[in-house]
Formats: C-alpha cells, structure tokens, sequence
C-alpha cells in the first residue's frame, strides 16, 4: 500500500523579511523598475475603471506632472473658484433693489 503525502499548505503570511538588493545599486534600480512594471501592469489594465481625469488611481493626467509650481497655484485657484460656484448654482440671490 501506498499512503499519500499530504498536501503541505501555503503560507498566507510569513515573518520572513523580502530580500531585495541595496539601495544605490544597480541590482536594486532594476529590481524596482521590475516591481514597478508589475505593479502597474496589475493596476492599469481595461478591467479597472479609473473614471474621469479627476478621480482614480491616475488623478490629475500627465500634464499636471510638468506644471511649475505658479501654473499648479493659479490651476488650484481656478479649481477652487469653479468648486464654489458648482455648490452655490442652486441658490437664488435676492439682493433688495
């Protein structure tokens, strides 16, 4: 007769540390460009929705990452002056003449 090995379980968790080469290497900047490239090939792919530009993984797009810190400013005020006047379209002034 022949017994059967059982079938050892994964570990969920494991106190164990990662090992990953040191920082200011070349083995660590192509590790982290490999766990980047993963990692976003896990998250931007058709099946997540990221919605409109201002909500999402992504906010903001591409182009916000090269604005100067004045254009970011004066975006920030036009953003702001805009979210006002979307929460007071509702209301009525009613100004005495």
């Amino acid at each position: 007769m022949t017994e059967k090995q059982p079938v050892k379980p994964k570990l969920v968790h494991s106190d164990k540390p990662k090992v990953r080469p040191e920082p200011g290497t070349l083995e660590f900047d192509a590790w982290l460009l490999k766990r980047a490239k993963e990692r976003a090939a896990k998250h931007l792919t058709d099946e997540h929705d990221l919605g409109d530009h201002e909500r999402g993984i992504l906010a903001g797009g591409y182009d916000r990452l090269l604005m100067s810190d004045e254009e970011l400013a004066e975006e920030e005020k036009a953003m702001d002056q805009a979210q006002q006047q979307e929460r007071r379209k509702h209301l009525k002034s009613v100004d005495s003449e």
